[in-house]
């Protein structure tokens, strides 16, 4: 077993989810960070923990950083990273972002690091469709 604490650096919005007259929209996000080796867990955190981000899907108004931890603890040689998002809607039912799920096997030395757009080429799975996410899987 090895202590690791995931931690998302940033989220990029591409597609606001609204009509070209609305300058933002309100995002809330949540993650499920889980693992079926050893003991098994599951940890779900909600982000912000109230309300919402106000973001665009123009450069400049559609990021933000986050430097949030969503888990830290003991994890074997599996680890699951989900991330949900949604655009709130008052009207309507809430929009979907994309859904990110990564799943890492083996010794931690091997997954532990950065993981962000790009940085595995044009299938990166950080790169959603509509969204972007960076962060970090450090051993501590």
């Amino acid at each position: 077993m090895a202590r690791i604490r995931v931690t998302p650096k940033w989220i990029k919005i591409l597609d606001n989810l609204e009509p070209f007259y609305k300058e933002t929209g309100e995002f809330r996000f949540r993650s499920r960070i889980s693992s079926e080796s050893g003991e098994g867990f599951s940890h779900e955190t909600r982000f912000p923990e109230e309300g919402h981000y106000s973001l665009s899907d123009k450069p400049g108004w559609n990021y933000v950083t986050l430097n949030k931890t969503l888990y830290e603890g003991e994890v074997g040689e599996n680890l699951v990273v989900e991330l949900f998002g949604e655009e709130i809607d008052i009207l309507s039912p809430n929009d979907e972002l994309d859904h990110y799920r990564r799943e890492f096997n083996g010794p931690v030395d091997d997954w532990a690091g950065l993981h962000e757009p790009a940085d595995e080429g044009s299938d990166d799975p950080e790169a959603m469709t509509n969204w972007r996410i960076s962060y970090t899987v450090d051993k501590i």
